[in-house]
């Protein structure tokens, strides 16, 4: 005689035991009975899956439960490409790094089913990264945190129970300070930059704004009567507001009078919202004999000048648009050779007692 099946009942979910795994049995929107495989043997895991499906029922979402069914069959490849048509939550800086960490995850595991994706099989990836191919520790958290809001959105649509990536906790990176340029070396840059990457330049290094913040820049949060320029779209959400030196003064005053709007800071194509001046930077730098430059040394480069001349640090976390001092004491530094002057002259003193 055979074994009579085992069952449970979960809310408007029926589980019953079929051989090794368990099935949900309910019923749909238009009155269909359905019966769904959970492909797993432990009845708690069986019921925690039930429960999953009758919160969906009792909310009337029957188009996720389908989805969900239809999911188990698709690959972290398949998700992958409706992750880049879908998720709204980057911008185009974060989707420009993003991009080559999604094709290298997608070429690792992109034949696997999405719902056998786990903890285990990411962390391992991840410490090969960084043992094998010596990837640095900020380079690993930031394939962690894309892997993180990619299963992030695989919970939030309904095709995953848990995000995998999430109890992978982040490296601790070594704060590295980028070499603030002299005042002879922004001459020699300057002097190099073409003329749309010089303006830019010239903002960066006397407003200390990022790079976002530039290239956001709009002739409404400009105040030439005033002297100021308002940062309204922030990395941190906030505004500040930031004086213009002189040379900032004329520098926009000299864009305005082109009349390229709406923004203010140019791309090689005037009348285009510019993106970077990297490859620009780069070779100003070498012609230049400073060597490899980068934008965010300008920023720098601007809160060195404000602490080397005395600026009071919370006042130049202000201008910098930090969240905390720590951040600005970073960034903001005294310079090396500034330490050695203060050190020799201090030292001469006392040679002549």
């Amino acid at each position: 005689m055979p074994r009579k099946a085992a069952v449970h009942v979960e809310g408007p979910i029926r589980l019953v035991q079929r051989g090794r795994y368990w099935y949900a049995h309910y019923t749909d929107d238009a009155g269909q009975r359905q019966r769904q495989s959970l492909k797993v043997s432990n009845l708690r895991v069986a019921q925690k899956k039930a429960r999953e499906i009758a919160e969906l029922i009792e909310r009337g979402d029957y188009a996720t439960i389908q989805d969900r069914r239809k999911q188990r069959r698709s690959t972290f490849g398949e998700f992958v490409a409706e992750f880049r048509q879908k998720h709204q939550g980057w911008g185009d800086t974060t989707w420009k790094g993003a991009e080559s960490i999604l094709k290298r995850v997608v070429i690792e595991w992109g034949e696997v089913p999405l719902t056998a994706m786990n903890t285990r099989l990411i962390e391992s990836f991840l410490t090969v990264r960084l043992d094998q191919d010596g990837i640095t520790k900020a380079t690993y958290n930031r394939h962690l945190a894309a892997l993180k809001t990619v299963f992030k959105m695989a919970v939030r649509w309904g095709l995953l129970a848990h995000n995998p990536a999430q109890p992978i906790r982040t490296l601790r990176e070594e704060p590295t300070i980028p070499r603030a340029l002299s005042d002879a070396e922004v001459a020699g840059l300057l002097a190099h930059l073409p003329e749309h990457a010089r303006v830019v330049a010239i903002v960066a290094l006397d407003s200390g704004m990022r790079r976002s913040e530039l290239f956001g820049l709009q002739w409404a949060d400009v105040d030439f009567e005033r002297q100021q320029i308002t940062v309204t779209h922030s990395k941190n959400g906030t505004f500040r507001v930031i004086p213009m030196t002189q040379r900032v003064y004329e520098t926009l005053q000299g864009q305005q009078q082109k009349g390229v709007i709406p923004y203010v800071l140019p791309s090689k194509a005037e009348g285009g919202k510019g993106q970077d001046i990297r490859e620009a930077l780069d070779g100003a730098g070498k012609r230049s004999g400073i060597g490899h430059v980068t934008q965010h040394q300008l920023r720098h480069t601007f809160a060195s000048r404000l602490r080397d001349k005395g600026v009071p640090l919370d006042r130049i976390k202000e201008l910098l648009g930090h969240k905390t001092m720590a951040m600005t004491r970073r960034y903001a530094a005294t310079r090396d050779e500034h330490v050695h002057s203060a050190i020799e002259q201090a030292f001469d003193r006392v040679a002549a007692y």
